[in-house]
């Protein structure tokens, strides 16, 4: 397969422009190797497309070359889509492993063309559902950081148009419409996952990614929300999972608890009175760990209501021990109680406040002409009206 670079259009200048403070272990990357193949859309047949592999490695050229390490620079120090994550797969179809082969100083380029294939035929694989784009499949050897460190990151990048300028025979500006841009500056069409050797020498045989580093960058996953990246590219196909650092379990339980409580089969206002008790578990008590079972028997009342929800936090492969409690990634979330009714009546409040002054509690409201009593909401603020609009 040949893939002409023009036609694909690095926008070199583009990307120089569009850089973004990166951290230091993604600076002074730099590039040895890059191979590119294309994977397909799914279509209805038992099987994924086969991908169009390339059979030899491909001359990116100085300027490409440079927008390029620039724009995974970018992207993957940029520290709200650039996510460190830990290494969950190991086998020998793994990705990692395939990683692992590229970097071995004993291979050679033959070596980094297989490895490369395999990586793109996993990847078509994953792919499962027919909404997924086709798109090229950019794999790179190369080193990175200071010092540098042996790296290697593969790059889905979606095709779509767009026009680039262009000077006529009689040096008039013209505009050419190209159909297949790639690694654009629009983020959302293309994602990366990138594997380095921070220590060569800490792999043990019983953790041979030890010394590992791995990240992705999906333009889906944000500071406040991680759970929104392409589960297909970043669990299935990379084999990676999110880290098990304090910070995100504590929004992992944050937000897992909080859909229990809306789920769960109890009045409405015992879920208020729990989803405020998340809340002063989680800001306003001064204990540094969170536990399933203690926030629990804290402020869960009936025996059944607690089993239900151990059984479904440990469903979501949520730890049963205590953790340490790190509210740096829901701060912004616990800093008001928000309530909301129909007709787009809300009641908002700092939590302290509200927790203190506000009462609500679920009455039976006047019947409707069909003889049906609906449920109201009775609420009693421990205070007098400061102000109206």
């Amino acid at each position: 397969m040949n893939f002409n670079l023009g036609e694909f259009h690095w926008e070199a200048q583009g990307a120089i422009h569009q850089i973004k403070k990166a951290t230091m272990l993604f600076q002074n990357l730099s590039i040895q190797r890059t191979i590119i193949h294309e994977v397909f859309k799914r279509t209805d047949g038992p099987t994924p497309p086969e991908p169009r592999y390339a059979t030899a490695v491909v001359d990116l050229g100085t300027d490409a070359r440079d927008a390029l390490q620039q724009r995974i620079t970018a992207a993957l120090g940029h520290a709200s889509h650039g996510v460190e994550m830990r290494i969950r797969r190991t086998g020998d179809e793994s990705v990692w492993a395939r990683a692992k082969q590229i970097l071995d100083p004993a291979n050679d380029e033959a070596s980094f063309v297989s490895a490369s294939q395999a990586i793109t035929a996993g990847l078509a694989s994953a792919q499962t559902n027919r909404i997924i784009p086709g798109g090229v499949v950019v794999v790179v050897q190369g080193t990175a950081g200071y010092p540098p460190v042996p790296m290697t990151c593969v790059i889905k990048a979606e095709p779509h148009a767009g026009f680039t300028r262009k000077i006529s025979q009689a040096g008039e500006p013209l505009l050419e419409f190209l159909r297949d841009l790639i690694l654009t500056p629009q983020a959302k069409l293309y994602k990366i996952g990138a594997f380095l050797i921070a220590d060569a020498a800490a792999a043990t045989v019983e953790q041979p990614t030890q010394g590992w580093r791995a990240f992705i960058f999906d333009d889906q996953i944000t500071a406040g929300n991680k759970q929104t990246a392409a589960q297909y590219f970043y669990d299935t196909f990379l084999g990676l999972g999110f880290p098990e650092n304090s910070a995100w379990q504590t929004k992992q339980f944050h937000t897992l608890t909080k859909d229990f409580i809306r789920g769960a089969n109890i009045p409405e206002e015992t879920k208020s009175d729990l989803l405020g008790a998340l809340t002063t578990y989680l800001k306003v008590d001064q204990g540094t760990t969170i536990q399933v079972d203690q926030f629990a028997e804290s402020y869960m009342q009936a025996p059944e209501l607690k089993d239900s929800y151990s059984t479904y936090m440990q469903s979501k492969n949520f730890p049963v021990e205590a953790i340490f409690k790190d509210i740096s990634e829901v701060k912004n979330v616990l800093r008001d109680r928000k309530v909301t009714f129909s007709g787009n009546i809300r009641l908002t409040g700092p939590v302290e406040q509200f927790q203190d002054r506000v009462k609500m509690r679920s009455i039976d409201g006047e019947a409707l002409p069909n003889g049906a009593v609906p449920k109201w909401t009775e609420i009693i603020v421990r205070d007098q009206i400061r102000d109206q609009e």
